[in-house]
C-alpha cells in the first residue's frame, strides 16, 4: 500500500499536525511525503500532478491539517501563510508556501489516486459553509477526523455555549452543516480524534509530584470558573505565567510561536506542568469536541478531572474508573477528595493505561489503517466508537 502525505513540514502549537505524518510513515512504510519541507524545489516547482505521474502509482492521497483546500474566503491562501508564519516553527518562504497552496487549489481535484483524503483533526466543523461541504463532495474527498458521534447539533449545545469568545465571534456562520455531512455520508469519514505520542507519557507517581492542581490552556468558560475558585483556595496550584507570558509575547508581536527553540520550549514547559501535578482539570469548551487535552492529561499520568467532552464514554472513558467528572463548582470539594485518596492513582494510572491502549499513536495508526484498508478494497461503510471498541463497518 502506497501513501502520497501532502503537506507543508511545519512544527506545531498542537502536536497531533506535527505527528500525523509519523503516524503514516509508521504504520503505511510506503508514504511518501511531499510539500515544502518534504520536497526538493524542483520536484514543488513541476506540481503535484507530475509528482503523482512520476512517483506513483499511489493507492490514496492524505492532505495534511496545515494545507488549505475548501476554504472558501477570497484571501484563503494569504491567511494559511500568514497563519503558519506566525504560529508554526518553520524555514519555509511565503512565497514557497503560497505557491504551494495555489497548485494544491487547483490540481488536487485532477489527481490520479482512488482514495483522497483531508484531515480535519484541527478543523473549525461548526463554522463550516455549505459552499466548502460542496467543495468536498465535488472533489471525491473523505475526511479524516471526529465522525457525528463527537458532534452535537445546534438545538444541543449547551446553555453557555453562547457566551464563548469563539461562539460571538462567529456565530453568524454556525449550522448544522457539518453535523449533517458526516451523518450522510459515513463511508467519507475516517473516525479519528486526537492521539499522543510516546514521548508524551511519564510514570512519576502522584504523591511524588510538586504541585496538586493545574488548569491549563486557554481558559474558556468552564476552565475560567475552575481557575477562580483554584484561585481562592488553599491548593498548590502549578504555575501558568509561562502561558500567559507567551500569549503576551505574542500580542506584541514577537515570534514566540514561530521560533523552533521557544515553541518546543512551550511543549516542553506544558508537558511539564502535566508530569509535576498530582491532579489536573480541563473542561469542554461549548462546542464539546473532544480536544487534545482529554489524552494528554491522563498520558501524562495525572489524575484527570473534567467536565467531559461529547462520546468521552464510547471512546473507553468511565468516570470513576479512567477520571473524575465534575463540573467547576463542584471542583474544590473533588479536589479535597481525591488529593487525600489513594484511590486517585488507582484511576491516574487506569486512565493512562486505556490511552496508552486506545489513543496514542500507534493506536490511532491501526485504527486509521483498518479504515484505509477497507477504502482502498471499496468495502468502507464507516468507523465507529463503542464503549472502547473502535469498529470499521463494511458494506454488505
Amino acid at each position: 500500500m502506497r501513501i502520497l502525505y501532502v503537506d507543508a513540514n511545519v512544527w506545531h502549537l498542537n502536536p497531533t499536525a506535527h505527528q500525523l505524518p509519523v503516524l503514516f510513515r509508521q504504520y503505511f512504510p510506503g508514504t511518501v511525503c511531499y510539500g515544502p519541507g518534504f520536497s526538493s524545489q524542483q520536484e514543488l516547482a513541476r506540481g503535484v500532478r507530475n509528482y503523482v505521474d512520476t512517483a506513483g502509482p499511489f493507492n490514496a492521497v492524505v492532505l495534511g491539517a496545515n494545507t488549505t483546500l475548501i476554504g472558501d474566503a477570497t484571501d484563503v491562501v494569504e491567511g494559511a501563510v500568514g497563519y503558519l508564519k506566525r504560529y508554526t516553527a518553520n524555514r519555509l518562504s511565503p512565497g514557497d508556501l503560497a505557491a504551494f497552496f495555489l497548485d494544491i487549489r487547483q490540481s488536487f481535484r485532477e489527481l490520479d489516486v482512488p482514495v483522497k483524503l483531508i484531515s480535519v483533526l484541527n478543523f473549525d466543523s461548526y463554522a463550516t459553509t455549505q459552499r466548502q461541504i460542496d467543495s468536498l463532495l465535488e472533489q471525491g474527498l473523505g475526511v479524516i477526523g471526529p465522525n457525528e458521534q463527537f458532534v452535537l447539533r445546534m438545538d444541543d449545545l449547551p446553555d453557555f455555549a453562547i457566551h464563548e469568545k469563539h461562539y460571538i465571534r462567529k456565530a453568524d456562520r454556525f449550522s448544522n452543516g457539518w453535523y449533517n455531512f458526516l451523518s450522510q455520508y459515513p463511508e467519507r469519514v475516517v473516525t479519528a480524534v486526537h492521539f499522543v505520542g510516546s514521548q508524551e507519557f511519564f510514570f512519576e507517581p502522584l504523591d511524588a509530584r510538586p504541585y496538586e492542581v493545574a488548569v491549563p490552556g486557554v481558559e474558556y468558560l468552564l476552565r475560567r470558573d475552575a481557575v477562580k475558585r483554584i484561585a481562592r483556595s488553599q491548593l498548590r496550584s502549578a504555575s501558568k505565567g509561562y502561558f500567559h507570558l507567551y500569549r503576551l509575547a505574542n500580542r506584541l508581536g514577537l515570534p514566540v510561536f514561530s521560533n523552533p527553540l521557544s515553541l518546543r520550549l512551550y511543549n516542553l514547559l506544558f508537558q511539564r506542568t502535566l508530569a509535576d501535578t498530582r491532579c489536573v482539570y480541563t473542561a469542554r469548551g461549548g462546542f464539546g469536541i473532544p480536544i487534545r487535552k482529554f489524552f494528554e492529561i491522563p498520558a501524562a499520568g495525572a489524575l484527570l478531572m473534567c467536565s467531559p467532552c461529547n462520546g468521552y464514554e464510547n471512546l473507553g472513558f468511565k468516570d470513576g474508573v479512567h477520571y473524575i467528572a465534575v463540573e467547576p463548582e463542584g471542583l474544590i470539594d473533588a479536589l479535597v477528595k481525591w488529593l487525600a485518596d489513594p484511590q486517585a492513582q488507582e484511576i491516574a494510572r487506569a486512565g493512562q493505561a486505556l490511552t496508552m491502549a486506545k489513543h496514542s499513536l500507534s493506536a490511532r495508526g491501526s485504527q486509521i489503517k483498518c479504515c484505509l484498508c477497507a477504502m482502498i478494497a471499496g468495502t468502507y461503510a464507516g468507523s465507529r466508537w463503542e464503549h472502547g471498541e473502535f469498529r470499521v463497518l463494511e458494506k454488505v
